[in-house]
C-alpha cells in the first residue's frame, strides 16, 4: 500500500532532440548522464524514489535520503532530476552507475525541477517560477543532494556565451549536453514537449535485445554480440544490428545470466535477421532495454559502429523507437 504521507508520483515530461534554440525565453541546462526519477518526500522526511517507468527503486538508493537535511521544513515535496554516478573529477558516468553492484562509487541525486512543494502543486507554474523555488531550497548534503545550474538567455549574454558556447563547455568537461527549457512552460507529465529542447554530444540509441550470439577466444563460454532491435511506427520490432564491444567482464556475466533467463526458441524481429548474424543465435524474449552508442544510421536501417552502454531498467521496451 502506498505511504499517504509521501506525495503521489508524477510521469516525467521528456524532451525533444533538436537542435538549440538561440532564444530570450529559453533557459540551459547541462544533460545528465544517468537514470531519471522522481524524489518523493513526505511531511514526515520519508522519502521515496520511482523510475520513469514508475517502479519504486527507493531501496537500491538508499543512501539518496541522507541529503534532504532540514531544507524543507517538515513541508512534503516532489522532484524531478536524475541519479548519477561521479567518476573521481565529479563527472557522471553511466558505465559506473551500472557497475555500482560490484564496486562502489559516489552517488548523487540531481534535482532539476520542482513540482510540488507543501500544499502547492507547481505543474502549471511556468518553469522559471520553479526554477526560483527550487534554487530557494538549500539540501543538508549537497554531495548527496544536489541542484546543478541553470542559465538563463540573460546569464550566456552576460558573460559573452550564446548556446553553442554553452554546448563547448560541456563537451569540455565531458558532459553529454544541453537541455533548453521554454521559461514560460509549465511541466506536462508524460509528455515529449518541444518547450524542451535536447541536443546530445554524442548520438545513443535505446534497444531492445532480443537475442545473442555466443563468444569466442577469451570470451567462450559467455556472449560475443547482442542483437538489436526497435518499434517502428507500425509496432513492429526492427532488427537494428548488433553490438560486440563495450562490456566489462561483470557486465558480460550479469547479461549472460539475465538472458538465459529468458530464452526462447524463436526470434522476436519481425523480419529476417541476416544469416551471418543469425547463425548460432540464441533468441529472447524482447523485454530487456539497453542503450547503445553508435556512428551513424545507414539508409537500409543499421546502426554502425556500435558500443555498449548500459542496460536501461527505466525503460519499457515500447520507448525503444527505430530512429528517424
Amino acid at each position: 500500500m502506498a505511504d499517504s504521507r509521501v506525495p503521489a508520483a508524477v510521469e516525467p515530461m521528456l524532451a525533444q532532440a533538436g537542435a538549440l534554440p538561440d532564444d530570450s525565453r529559453y533557459a540551459y541546462e547541462f544533460k545528465w548522464d544517468g537514470y531519471r526519477a522522481c524524489f518523493r518526500v513526505g511531511a514526515d522526511g520519508t522519502v521515496r524514489l520511482n523510475s520513469r517507468r514508475g517502479n519504486d527503486v527507493t531501496d537500491e538508493y538508499p543512501e539518496l535520503a541522507g541529503g534532504l537535511g532540514d531544507m524543507l521544513g517538515g513541508r512534503p515535496a516532489v522532484f524531478d532530476g536524475e541519479i548519477v554516478a561521479l567518476d573521481d573529477g565529479g563527472v557522471p558516468d553511466f558505465t559506473l552507475l551500472q557497475n555500482r553492484r560490484t564496486r562502489r562509487h559516489s552517488l548523487s541525486f540531481f534535482a532539476f525541477d520542482l513540482l510540488r512543494l507543501g500544499g502547492d502543486t507547481l505543474l502549471d507554474r511556468p518553469y522559471r517560477e520553479r526554477r526560483d523555488l527550487l534554487v530557494e531550497l538549500r539540501p543538508g548534503n549537497p554531495n548527496l543532494f544536489a541542484i546543478p545550474p541553470a542559465y538563463s538567455h540573460a546569464d550566456l549574454s552576460a558573460t559573452g556565451l550564446t548556446p553553442q558556447g554553452l554546448l563547448d563547455v560541456a563537451r569540455q568537461s565531458k558532459l553529454e549536453g544541453l537541455v533548453a527549457k521554454n521559461g514560460d512552460a509549465g511541466y506536462h507529465p508524460g509528455r515529449r514537449s518541444p518547450e524542451w529542447i535536447k541536443h546530445a554530444l554524442i548520438t545513443t540509441q535505446e534497444v531492445v535485445l532480443g537475442g545473442w550470439r555466443p563468444g569466442e577466444g577469451r570470451r567462450a563460454g559467455t556472449l560475443g554480440a547482442l542483437l538489436l532491435g526497435a518499434y517502428d511506427d507500425r509496432g513492429d520490432l526492427r532488427y537494428l544490428g548488433d553490438v560486440g564491444t563495450g562490456f566489462t567482464h561483470e557486465t558480460l556475466d550479469d547479461l549472460h545470466t539475465r538472458l538465459r533467463k529468458i530464452e526462447r526458441r524463436t526470434s522476436p524481429f519481425d523480419e529476417q535477421v541476416p544469416r551471418d548474424r543469425a547463425k548460432g543465435a540464441h533468441w529472447v524474449e524482447p523485454r530487456l532495454v539497453g542503450e547503445v552508442v553508435y556512428r551513424r544510421f545507414t539508409s537500409d536501417g543499421r546502426l554502425r559502429h556500435t558500443a555498449w552502454r548500459g542496460l536501461r531498467p527505466d525503460r519499457d521496451p515500447a520507448e525503444a523507437k527505430v530512429p528517424s
